[in-house]
């Protein structure tokens, strides 16, 4: 990745799926963004109504919950018109997203960011499957030795 510049501004990343708001906000910091990270639209607001100035609003549009990253937005339009939105819903999309906020980015970078999180979110998976062999036929016992 090219060597980040300091930017002034801040984005809020409000993603409920932990590893890609990991990946996310790393890159976008890379780039020199400030990220704050929520993981939903009830923490996003307080911190749009009582932390610092926000500049841009990435959300994932499918939040888990409630509130929807939709209705995330309708609420920033209303009450806080100076932050621009961004909403998303594929891991694509998202990628794609912080790829346009880091101008000097090469589409190598954003391709290194898509595997990184596919690889991650393949790892997650393999971690909570259950093990094959241990799974034993209805009406069948398990040998003992």
């Amino acid at each position: 990745m090219a060597s980040p510049k300091t930017h002034s501004k801040v984005i809020l990343l409000v993603e409920d799926d932990i590893i890609i708001r990991l990946g996310v906000a790393d890159y976008l910091r890379g780039c020199g963004f400030s990220v704050i990270e929520t993981s939903g639209a009830k923490e996003a607001r307080v911190v749009l109504t009582a932390g610092p100035k926000i500049h841009i609003l990435l959300s994932d549009a499918q939040l888990a919950g409630e509130d929807s990253g939709f209705a995330l937005a309708q609420w920033v339009h209303k009450h806080r018109p100076d932050v621009k939105v961004l909403l998303t819903a594929t891991t694509a999309a998202k990628i794609e997203a912080a790829g346009s906020l880091c101008s000097h980015s090469p589409q190598h970078d954003v391709q290194a960011l898509e595997s990184q999180i596919r690889a991650m979110m393949s790892e997650r998976a393999r971690r909570t499957r259950p093990p094959a062999s241990s799974a034993v036929a209805p009406g069948r016992r398990r040998k003992t030795s």
